[in-house]
């Protein structure tokens, strides 16, 4: 269905590109490739206890970066918490009370007042730990204190509209990045099997494990659930992509499109999320065809990813979601390096190595708002503190310059294509 954007009728903005950020580094990626604003985490109380996280220090340079900016930052404070650990969460509000952040994402509405107590102006946001699936629940949470609510990957995309239009407060939904196989978010498999709690910012990831058949009495004599020789992933979900869709979301008139991904690389977060932007820059010039959806994706399947689905919100029938035999990770390419010096007295940027490279290799070259370019790799040359030499391959952490690249943007990201792509 082609949609006349009402929003642009209307004056009405795009919605909020909302993007993770792992650390300093990929935040600044984030927001230099069009992310509108970027969650993250500190030290406590947030769902990537495995992650490298932000000190207090690292949290108020990340704010004060996104400010500067003009864009957006929201502090994760979406862990279950313990009736032990009450004492705990509040002085760590009263640690990061000061920093300014423009919304804090929890999954506990009982921890409002804690957070209103030290920061009275605070712009509550409520977790997709929730499961919300209709308005009166966005009411009652709104009553509570909140100002927005991501709303559960297991909405149907007219139950959506619906609900966007019965709600008072702002609207978010997941647009890319892994499934959980639970109910948003809420799953007990990785603390049953690893005590590992994923409510905790702890998943193992179990759902994703490969699984055997082992009869009691015959220990190590294991059988395949299914009769497919490699056995069977009971789980396994695809990776979620509304991409295709992105003009019905926006139609609907949600608030923010959310990216999953707080514990992936600059790499991953720059393809995708300039991907997403160029997707609402062309919906908002009425250009988002069926040629430059195919071109988009194309652009996301350079992503490391699982098979891609529209899951819940789209599917006609969810048959997709339960043939999991066949689903892997995907990679056709690799991360070849960044940009280490964006000018040098050679009239070329600098590239630290991330994976291996030969000369006569073709490479892609990824800028924020440009499109990607290749570049075939002449010379490589070894820069390193006291002298300079040729080579035929680059290696990870080396320092490079390519003959005849030029200079190239500080955020620029290098890729190459795998052989067996």
């Amino acid at each position: 269905m082609e949609y006349q954007y009402r929003f642009l009728e209307e004056n009405r903005k795009l919605p909020e590109l909302l993007v993770p950020a792992a650390d300093m580094t990929v935040l600044k990626y984030a927001l230099e490739y069009g992310a509108d604003a970027v969650y993250l985490g500190g030290r406590k109380f947030n769902l990537r206890s495995y992650g490298s996280n932000f000190s207090i220090r690292e949290l108020e340079e990340a704010v004060k970066y996104s400010h500067d900016r003009s864009k957006k930052a929201y502090l994760t404070l979406n862990s279950i918490i313990f009736e032990n650990e009450l004492d705990e969460f509040e002085e760590y509000v009263k640690s990061i009370k000061d920093i300014g952040f423009n919304g804090y994402i929890v999954s506990d509405p009982g921890l409002i007042p804690v957070i209103r107590k030290y920061i009275a102006d605070a712009n509550i946001h409520m977790s997709t730990q929730l499961s919300t699936t209709n308005h009166l629940t966005v009411d009652h949470y709104r009553k509570a204190g909140a100002r927005r609510i991501n709303i559960a990957r297991e909405i149907r995309y007219n139950d959506l509209r619906e609900l966007v239009k019965n709600s008072k407060i702002e609207i978010e939904v997941f647009i890319h990045g892994s499934l959980c196989i639970s109910y948003s978010g809420r799953c007990m498999l990785s603390k049953y099997m690893t005590n590992r709690d994923a409510n905790r910012g702890e998943c193992a990831h179990s759902c994703r494990w490969k699984y055997y058949l082992m009869e009691e009495q015959r220990p190590n004599l294991f059988y395949n659930i299914t009769q497919e020789t490699d056995g069977t992933y009971i789980y396994n979900s695809r990776d979620l992509c509304l991409l295709p869709k992105l003009d019905y979301l926006v139609e609907a008139g949600v608030s923010a499109l959310k990216i999953e991904g707080r514990m992936k690389t600059e790499s991953y977060v720059a393809q995708t999320v300039w991907v997403y932007r160029k997707a609402l820059d062309l919906i908002a010039e009425g250009k988002f065809n069926k040629e430059n959806k195919e071109f988009l994706m194309s652009e996301l399947a350079k992503c490391s990813h699982r098979d891609y689905t529209e899951g819940f919100m789209f599917l006609d029938s969810f048959e997709e979601l339960e043939n999991n035999e066949d689903v892997k990770v995907k990679q056709d390419f690799k991360f070849a390096g960044i940009c280490f010096k964006e000018f040098s007295e050679d009239g070329c940027s600098e590239i630290l190595v991330k994976n291996q490279f030969r000369k006569g290799e073709v490479l892609e070259i990824l800028e924020p708002g440009t499109m990607p370019r290749l570049f075939k790799v002449k010379k490589i040359k070894i820069k390193r503190k006291n002298y300079e030499f040729f080579t035929e391959e680059a290696n990870p952490n080396d320092i490079i310059l390519l003959e005849g690249l030029g200079n190239i943007n500080l955020f620029s990201i290098i890729r190459k294509r795998m052989q067996n792509a």
